[in-house]
């Protein structure tokens, strides 16, 4: 087919296009705009009218080029356009169009005598040169491209309170088509359209009378349309014709013929394409669900039996198909009118898993809301009889919980649901009883009755059961039950008369609210099932291979134990333990690292001697202090003890002589300086900055640490604080260690 095919406009590049006009008319007359201009009125990306001030002009400048016409249409009481053109100034209170004669300028200026607001329609460029015969359908023309809605979403708006194409920006944009008919002769003007397309135009303006008829042209054939557009004199400022929508079906061109008795009429028209395509899409997300388009749209939606649809078409009628997808397969369904005035519901055949939509109409947006009418909320329709024995599938059935409160169901009457049958499982020994209640309560009650059957499980028949109807403004009963499955049904006392309604005809529903009581009266006999010999013997074997596993870690804690000890008992027998670590690091003997891993082992066995055989095994003490509540001693360690570089290693040993301490901290102070950090504890304490975290400590209790600290100070005093039997205390050593030598 020749010519384009009018798609190659993207949405984005047409909203930039929009933006762009709405910020700057054109090049010149945003920056020529004067003050007045601030009272301006924008719809849909283009100025539309100003409120105007007697002693103010309202001005608007921009270029054409030889040839281009250019329209206006006010609506006003009291105002006159001025504009100048090729150096001539014309006038006018309602329509003007003019010719460039030159490559020039436009000036155009409004006043008004009065206050009030100017309405005008502005057309700044037409540029056209439309056959005015109409071709032939094999003769070779150039197309007009036109505007491509993709988004549907994006076009139409129905809070507008229309479902019309919205054209953005000024008449001389991609979505308006302009003309201008000189000396009465009829133009035609020529688009490309394909298969599936839906063109909707709308007149938008006119300087006089005009009318449209559309021809569609395949490569063989022309077929004029039997639907026009009259318009029997100008038109109004910023008034439109109703949108008027062809669809086709087959690819070929439109020839849009456009004829008027008056001379030197100018006109627009808002021209869009649709193509929804292929549209019968699964949807499964019932949120904001809807379905949107243009002649035709078919759209499968997930369901179920126990959901209710509500259509409502917005602004406009259409027509609806609905087919069901019932047991895997199709069943087609009657058309059916949608009103913009009123709503249809749909309620869907039993074991249904989807329905298909499919609404006929020029341009439609059907809203579908979404309605649950299963029982006690379980998602299923509750049949209207009994199972028919006990081998037979009772999932159908919805199960009511022995223990509960009010539950909703309903007798959906549009379906003819008259009964609700409900199942009561019922766990326990053999010979146990049960008692169980049901209550009936709601608005209806006097419509209802309720049946409570105790059923043998042998043989599915009933051995008790209970028919009750309102007594005393309520519907309730009670039956003793063995274990096992059980039934109840809620039930309309007039079923006949209150289902003599077509299927699926809109009616009111019954509702109803059931809740449950649950008594054990009965536990019955515990079965008792010998073991199995294999189970027994092995039962044995693996009690005593379980119980093995749980002496490791006794046996492990008591070889860590006897270690310790032994350490101990060494360290007793040796002094001066710490100058013996430097000498042997001296002499080549261990290494720095070997002497650190021992001196890490002996920290956590001295805790097992004296306080005072510990302090001889270590050797003299730099400090030494003692209060009536703990003792503290402290020695400094060779530099070669430190893992970490620079670090400066010292041991500190404290022994609660009277009380309990809680968050117990060891605190080493820089006096003089920036603080110490803690760089590494031995044993493995949580430190810091300059403390470490002791936590607890009972009266008798020892420990030894071993501290890396970081600084630039020569001195640390030491101080413990924390909480003793329950009061904030601290024990500081009043002396001053120096670190000089260390």
């Amino acid at each position: 087919m020749d010519g384009g095919n009018g798609r190659n406009t993207t949405f984005v590049a047409v909203s930039m296009t929009m933006l762009f006009l709405i910020l700057a008319v054109n090049p010149l007359s945003a920056a020529s705009e004067s003050s007045a201009q601030t009272n301006e009125t924008i719809a849909d990306g283009r100025i539309t009218g100003f409120q105007s001030q007697p002693s103010e002009q309202y001005h608007r400048q921009w270029t054409v080029k030889a040839g281009e016409w250019f329209s206006i249409s006010l609506d006003c009481d009291y105002c006159e356009a001025q504009i100048t053109l090729d150096g001539t100034t014309t006038s006018t209170t309602s329509v003007l169009s003019l010719q460039a004669l030159t490559n020039t300028s436009v000036d155009l200026n409004i006043t008004s005598t009065e206050q009030e607001y100017i309405a005008y329609s502005l057309v700044q460029t037409i540029d056209e040169n439309y056959p005015t015969t109409r071709p032939a359908p094999s003769e070779s023309i150039q197309l007009n491209q036109i505007h491509m809605c993709h988004q549907i979403l994006e076009c139409i708006d129905p809070n507008r309170g229309n479902l019309e194409g919205i054209g953005l920006g000024e008449f001389n944009g991609s979505q308006f088509l302009q003309g201008v008919l000189q000396q009465n002769t009829p133009e035609y003007v020529p688009l490309n359209v394909s298969a599936g397309d839906s063109l909707e135009l709308q007149l938008v303006h006119a300087t006089a009378d005009i009318s449209f008829a559309l021809y569609f042209q395949n490569q063989t054939a022309e077929l004029l349309s039997n639907q026009t557009i009259e318009q029997v004199n100008a038109l109004t400022a910023n008034e439109h014709s109703d949108s008027m929508f062809w669809h086709f079906s087959e690819s070929g061109r439109v020839l849009l013929k456009a004829e008027s008795e008056s001379p030197d009429t100018a006109w627009v028209l808002k021209a869009m394409l649709y193509n929804d395509g292929d549209t019968n899409q699964l949807i499964q997300d019932h949120e904001d669900l809807k379905i949107v388009g243009h002649f035709s749209t078919s759209a499968t939606i997930e369901m179920n039996d126990t959901q209710k649809f509500t259509l409502q078409s917005v602004a406009l009628d259409s027509t609806v198909r609905i087919e069901q997808l019932v047991s895997g397969s199709w069943i087609s369904g009657e058309v059916q009118e949608l009103s913009s005035e009123m709503t249809t519901v749909f309620y869907p055949y039993p074991n249904i898993s989807a329905a298909r939509f499919v609404v006929e109409s020029n341009v439609h947006w059907i809203v579908i809301h979404v309605e649950d009418f299963s029982d006690i909320g379980s998602g299923e329709e509750a049949p209207s009889y009994l199972p028919s024995s006990q081998s037979a599938e009772n999932s159908s059935w919805p199960l009511m919980p022995l223990q509960s409160g009010q539950i909703e169901g309903q007798l959906t009457l549009a379906i003819h649901d008259t009964a609700d049958v409900y199942r009561i499982e019922i766990e326990g020994w053999d010979e146990s009883e049960h008692l169980v209640k049901i209550l009936v309560e709601g608005s209806n009650l006097e419509l209802l009755q309720l049946e409570l059957w105790s059923i043998e499980q042998d043989t599915w028949i009933d051995e008790d059961a209970r028919t009750v109807t309102l007594v005393n403004g309520k519907i309730q009963t009670a039956l003793e039950m063995s274990r096992g499955t059980h039934f109840f049904r809620v039930s309309l006392l007039d079923s006949v008369n209150q289902s003599n309604h077509s299927w699926g005809e809109e009616v009111p529903h019954v509702s109803y609210f059931v809740s449950s009581i649950y008594t054990l009266m009965d536990e019955g006999n515990e079965p008792y099932f010998p073991p199995d010999e294999n189970a027994e013997k092995w039962g044995v074997i693996a009690r005593f291979f379980l119980g093995s596993l749980f002496l490791i870690p006794v046996i492990f804690l008591g070889i860590q134990q006897y270690r310790r000890k032994k350490s101990a008992e060494s360290l007793l027998m040796k002094t001066e333990q710490l100058a013996w670590f430097k000498q042997q690091m001296d002499s080549g003997e261990i290494t720095p690292q070997q002497s650190r891993k021992n001196l890490t082992n002996a920290l956590h066995a001295v805790t097992m001697l004296e306080w005072d055989e510990a302090n001889r095994a270590w050797g003299s003490t730099d400090l030494e202090y003692r209060t009536e509540n703990v003792a503290m001693a402290v020695w400094k360690l060779d530099h070669r003890m430190a893992k970490e570089p620079n670090a400066i290693p010292i041991m500190v040993g404290i022994h609660i002589l009277e009380g309990n301490w809680d968050l117990a901290a060891l605190r080493f102070d820089a006096p003089v300086g920036k603080a110490w950090k803690i760089e590494l504890v031995e044993p493995r304490f949580l430190h810091r900055g300059e403390e470490v975290f002791l936590d607890t400590m009972a009266k008798g209790n020892k420990t030894f640490i071993m501290a890396e600290l970081s600084g630039d100070s020569e001195v640390v005093d030491i101080e413990l604080n924390g909480r003793m039997n329950g009061e904030a205390s601290a024990a500081r050593i009043p002396t001053t260690l120096t670190l000089i030598d260390a």
